[in-house]
């Protein structure tokens, strides 16, 4: 296995400052394996505990639609709120201050990728495990997130900068739309730019979702936190191979769809006459992210790739077909209105813009050759 500029990750190298973890290791794996398994563990956990929330739960306003947060209680008590703030922040620079000493003594494995931990990955492993459980027994005993404070956009933006800025450093590898590169203003000096500050704004979207939500068992709740573990995962495994994996990340970028999958769905069923059936737009809008940019980072034949082009299509279709010929019956009033590209505009537009953004700095600034 080969780093991006083509280095063995076997290859010995000198070790960072206050590194003491041998390469040969394959302890990243196991931490990667016991991660998932986390993830799966840790979410039933939340499902068993979630009966214990329902006197709580019981005393929440009705849902009023999509642009209502249901989860919080209905009146705001300033210590819970304080006491959920220094929770988040702890969490938040703990995390940041991992990743700083990370990037001044971890600098040759940003090339050569560990297959063992380092200290940053057994600190944040540690770090991410303490604060999972204490957002448990608070939500069992003060039960508010931060969405007491703060609404409700602010947690699903943060998830889209997410995805975004993985669009803008994944795009040396993949390119950005069926395997083309774009030219100006995503250029390598602008991808590497993201990928150098990547870690402390994706930390930020992943701590910030995480404590915007209570550890509730709703379904909705569940898929959320269980999609958080895996991030959290990917952030505690920065620096090994495993953080690079282009399996692991791809699933990563499209789980996002799954959860929003099936949150439309269930509001749907739960709340029909104030929760529109809207499944078929977050469906087909993240499966085009993964037909024609996510899959490109596989290397794979093209008989393959047109083989996936023809099932997206051909589901696209059956979506849209009217009932009375076998298909889902969605109105066409929604195809017109191309709703199935609405996530991929949003996406793709919001990646130029920022890579616009730093462009501009850095042509500014005399660092850009390009």
């Amino acid at each position: 296995m080969t780093t991006e500029n083509g280095k063995s990750i076997d290859e010995p190298i000198s070790k960072p400052e206050g590194e003491a973890i041998e390469q040969g290791s394959r302890i990243a794996y196991y931490a990667w394996i016991g991660g998932l398994l986390f993830a799966i563990v840790f979410t039933l956990i939340i499902w068993a505990l979630g009966p214990l929330l329902d006197p709580v739960i019981a005393t929440l306003g009705p849902d009023l639609g999509a642009s209502w947060y249901f989860w919080k209680l209905p009146a705001r008590d300033f210590m819970v709120m304080l006491i959920v703030w220094s929770f988040y922040l702890s969490h938040q620079f703990a995390i940041w201050g991992a990743i700083y000493w990370a990037q001044k003594n971890l600098k040759m494995y940003r090339t050569n990728p560990t297959s063992g931990l380092t200290r940053y990955n057994w600190a944040t492993i540690f770090i991410n495990v303490v604060f999972i459980i204490l957002h448990l027994i608070q939500t069992q005993i003060w039960f508010d997130g931060l969405a007491q404070d703060m609404p409700i956009w602010t947690s699903q933006g943060s998830v889209i900068v997410m995805l975004v800025i993985i669009l803008i450093i994944e795009h040396p590898r993949r390119g950005f739309f069926m395997g083309r590169k774009m030219g100006k203003p995503m250029t390598a000096q602008v991808s590497g730019f993201f990928r150098r500050n990547h870690p402390y704004i994706i930390a930020w979207a992943i701590v910030y979702t995480f404590w915007f939500h209570p550890m509730a068992y709703d379904p909705q709740l569940l898929t959320g936190f269980f999609y958080m573990f895996l991030l959290f995962t990917q952030l505690s495994l920065a620096y090994t191979v495993v953080h690079l994996n282009r399996g692991w990340i791809v699933l990563l970028e499209s789980f996002v769809g799954v959860h929003a999958f099936f949150v439309a769905v269930y509001n749907t069923i739960m709340s029909p006459s104030t929760s529109p059936d809207m499944w078929p737009m977050f469906a087909t809008g993240f499966a085009f992210m993964f037909v024609f940019t996510y899959m490109y980072l596989f290397k794979v034949r093209r008989e393959y790739r047109w083989g996936v082009f023809a099932i997206y299509f051909g589901a696209l279709a059956w979506i849209y077909l009217p009932a009375e010929l076998g298909g889902y019956g969605r109105g066409i009033s929604y195809l017109m209105r191309l709703e199935f590209l609405w996530i991929p505009i949003i996406l793709y537009l919001l990646a130029m813009l920022f890579a616009a953004i730093v462009y501009i700095y850095q042509k500014r600034e005399g660092k850009t050759t390009e």
